[in-house]
């Protein structure tokens, strides 16, 4: 294969990449407290630069470079929209500090989605029914059957009895890692947030951080990339066969 259509076929690869990250991006614009994922790519040295033949930076034919690699994906962290909703177990974290612990199975988890409720047992749970975790590490229950408050700083109040939402913050972002269902899980221990820094109110949601018309001109611009590659491909591929279709004439 001629090093000209590696090099389109790598770039239509990274830009499908691209368009996946996008796409899911734009899927997520409405979900509660979702984070946008950034797709990473890194240009690669020609391959008798990696072999260590020639050295980079001289201009000759074997530094034209080699083309793009998919690198792993990033979340960006950015602060999402507050939207109030009326809803006193909703909750919203409102600065980029601090995420709400909750349990899924023997793991504890991470997510900035506060559409909170509580079951039949009166266990705070996620809507996926994962157990929102107390500053106690414990579960959070109430008995469903009598009156209770919810408090702007993340406290659960019934009969004179108060239970506060676990709140963490890692050692790093880059510490967490996607486990599906808007949760993360943290590589490193992760530490409570004081209590004079629990930037929470009831009755209100962060909304998804996605900007859905950014995303859909990045999406626009992705498609476009991707079919000049496939473009270049095609001219690549017929360039080669008239050459051939030459070579065998005049043999």
């Amino acid at each position: 294969m001629s090093y000209g259509l590696y090099l389109s076929a790598a770039g239509a690869n990274a830009q499908t990449h691209r368009l996946e990250v996008l796409s899911h991006n734009l899927a997520n614009v409405n979900t509660t407290g979702f984070k946008s994922q950034l797709a990473m790519m890194q240009s690669e040295h020609a391959e008798a630069i990696k072999q260590g033949d020639v050295m980079p930076g001289g201009g000759g034919v074997d530094d034209i470079g080699g083309g793009i690699d998919i690198r792993p994906t990033t979340t960006t962290f950015q602060q999402g929209a507050v939207k109030q909703t009326g809803n006193q177990t909703d909750f919203a974290i409102t600065s980029t500090e601090g995420f709400f612990a909750v349990q899924r199975g023997d793991q504890q988890l991470l997510t900035r989605a506060g559409n909170f409720l509580f079951d039949a047992s009166g266990t705070l749970v996620t809507p996926n029914g994962d157990q929102v975790l107390s500053t106690a590490g414990g579960r959070i229950s109430i008995d469903p059957s009598r009156p209770y408050q919810m408090m702007d700083n993340g406290g659960v109040v019934q009969d004179g009895n108060r239970q506060a939402i676990g709140l963490v913050q890692p050692q790093s972002t880059g510490d967490l890692s996607r486990v599906g269902d808007n949760l993360f899980e943290s590589l490193t221990p992760v530490t409570p947030v004081p209590e004079n820094q629990r930037n929470l109110i009831s009755g209100a949601l962060e909304m998804s951080a996605v900007e859905p018309t950014q995303a859909m001109m990045e999406l626009i611009e992705a498609s476009r990339v991707y079919e000049a590659n496939i473009r270049l491909i095609q001219t690549q591929d017929e360039a080669m066969g008239q050459l051939i279709g030459r070579v065998l004439r005049q043999s």
